[in-house]
């Protein structure tokens, strides 16, 4: 019987490159198919951003418990949506007649007020709106007013303002059209010879 030559298995190996080969490529291609993701430019995330603490405004005291809320955190951005676009502060008679920035005060100059406030007291703590003596009266189904005196704590790094202010506030509140509350007119009146929150805002809008 004539023997089958031992360069025979040589001639098998080229046979075994080709299936090699043969299912890189398949691999290879399975993945620029199926998972050309891995090289495609991602969607960047949603920034992440601190809300602080804010209720939805379905009720007048809940704007209210938000400007509380604000104060405690120095959230402009809550300080800001719990404010009416057309509001209209009123200041404290003496603080009126010290400084003119009060001729023309809107939502504007609040939040600027406030925004330089905060950034003034961020090293602090312990902020704080205390309101006593709180009276709410229903004007209609879309206005209510809050008559109370306040007690406001701002740990700031002025020495050109207090950090303790007090006085009496009266703050109506109105239902807009969306169903949410928010604050439209603003009376600050003094008590005694004690900085009130009128003259802390003379100080921070400057």
């Amino acid at each position: 019987m004539k023997l089958t030559p031992a360069t025979s298995c040589v001639r098998g190996r080229p046979s075994s490159r080709i299936v090699i080969t043969s299912a890189i490529a398949v691999v290879v291609a399975s993945v620029l198919l199926n998972g050309c993701s891995l090289f495609s430019t991602r969607e960047p995330d949603s920034p992440i951003t601190e809300s602080g603490t804010f209720i939805q405004p379905d009720k007048p005291e809940q704007v209210v418990s938000n400007i509380q809320s604000a104060i405690a955190e120095l959230n402009t951005l809550n300080y800001r949506r719990s404010l009416d676009q057309a509001l209209d502060f009123r200041p404290t008679a003496s603080a009126d007649a010290r400084s003119p920035v009060f001729g023309n005060w809107t939502r504007a100059q609040e939040e600027q007020y406030f925004s330089t406030l905060a950034a003034a007291a961020a090293s602090g703590s312990g902020h704080s709106l205390l309101l006593n003596d709180q009276s709410f009266t229903i004007i209609s189904d879309a206005r209510f007013v809050l008559d109370a005196t306040y007690v406001l704590t701002i740990n700031h790094n002025r020495t050109d303002a207090d950090t303790n202010l007090q006085g009496r506030l009266q703050w109506v509140i109105d239902k807009n059209s969306d169903g949410l509350w928010a604050l439209t007119a603003w009376t600050d009146q003094e008590l005694g010879n004690v900085s009130s929150w009128s003259d802390l805002k003379a100080v921070f809008i400057q």
